[in-house]
């Protein structure tokens, strides 16, 4: 789907905001992709997620998509069905940490792709990774859904997303007085 399209279908089911936003990263921005909007129309994702189905097979085998509940969870769910593949997500505990749970394990020599809502700096990414390397399985490559970091590549893994934004984002203490000045919405579920 051709960019302004999909940015059309973002504004459409009201998945694009503007306002004050802190994100996951601790970063302040004028916009915010709420993609849990566009994942309640899962008829509307899941053929963006077959039409990315070659570029992610160029990435070889894939064993197994993974990533981090919750956010991910349904373009998680929906990539593993347009894959064909065994689908499974960490989640936070009560200490804020990323942990399997539900009886979910990552097996030795698995080939794994992680799946994101949206990437800016991959903090959340970072803490899934180190549960990979910990079980001696291997990242095979990231798909995300809005990639805002203005990379082709996220901690040297190759990444594949539906759409690159490349909104202005800016640490707390570098805020413009304009965005300042509206009150900010802490969207999402990771504590900074």
């Amino acid at each position: 789907m051709p960019n302004q399209e999909f940015l059309s279908l973002l504004k459409d089911v009201g998945a694009l905001r503007e306002g004050h936003f802190q994100l996951a990263s601790g970063r302040h921005s004028a916009h915010y992709v709420q993609v849990a909007q566009l994942s309640q129309y899962p008829a509307k994702l899941q053929p963006l997620l077959k039409g990315a189905k070659a570029d992610i097979d160029a990435l070889g085998e894939i064993d197994s998509v993974f990533f981090p509940a919750i956010g991910a969870l349904p373009v998680g769910q929906l990539l593993g069905l347009a894959l064909e593949k065994r689908a499974f997500f960490a989640e936070r505990n009560k200490d804020n940490e990323m942990e399997l749970r539900r009886g979910f394990e990552i097996k030795p020599g698995e080939k794994l792709l992680l799946a994101e809502d949206v990437i800016t700096t991959g903090g959340t990414l970072k803490e899934i990774v180190k549960m990979v390397d910990a079980a001696g399985a291997e990242v095979v490559g990231v798909f995300c859904i809005i990639n805002r970091s203005g990379k082709d590549t996220w901690q040297g893994y190759p990444l594949i997303s539906l759409l690159e934004l490349n909104f202005p984002t800016y640490a707390p203490e570098d805020v413009p007085p304009e965005l300042a000045a509206i009150p900010v919405y802490r969207p999402g579920t990771k504590t900074v």
